[in-house]
């Protein structure tokens, strides 16, 4: 849901910078080409020209508050426990709060993958023999994934 409001976000803000720069080549083409190619302008041409400039500031401003609402909407909680199970029956839990856990869980989602011909990096195999049901990519039962695959 929150890549949705990103996309909404990103293209209202589009939407809004398109506008200003037809705003600007309005008033006249050297505003207009100037808000264009040098972004800094844009800034001279809010403050003298506030009244062609503003429905597409507004507009703007609109698309940058959703993106920065979805941004703290998909921040993962920090407080929540990760407690993992894996397939050895060991439990594996990552210190409270722990950035890297938190960034491994959020990577990669168990999706019915079970080889490691299937796997993109080391960490996604790591992440798949201790999350997932039934991979077939720890031969020896040691942990340690992909052992024989030279790509990783």
């Amino acid at each position: 849901m929150t890549e949705l409001g990103f996309y909404l976000g990103f293209l209202i803000f589009i939407i809004g910078s398109i506008g200003l720069i037809i705003a600007a080549f309005r008033t006249s083409i050297l505003w207009g080409l100037a808000v264009l190619f040098l972004w800094p302008f844009s800034i001279f041409y809010l403050i003298f020209h506030w009244q062609e400039a503003k429905g597409a500031f507004k507009l703007q401003l609109l698309g940058f508050l959703i993106l920065i609402i979805c941004a703290f909407i998909s921040e993962p909680d920090a407080s929540s426990s990760i407690n993992v199970i894996r397939l050895d029956g060991h439990s594996a839990k990552p210190t409270h709060g722990s950035a890297a856990a938190s960034n491994i869980t959020h990577r990669f989602r168990c999706d019915g993958r079970q080889y490691c011909s299937q796997m993109h990096s080391k960490a996604e195999a790591v992440f798949f023999i201790n999350n997932c049901p039934n991979t077939k990519m720890d031969g020896d039962h040691d942990g340690r994934p992909c052992e024989n695959d030279s790509r990783f």
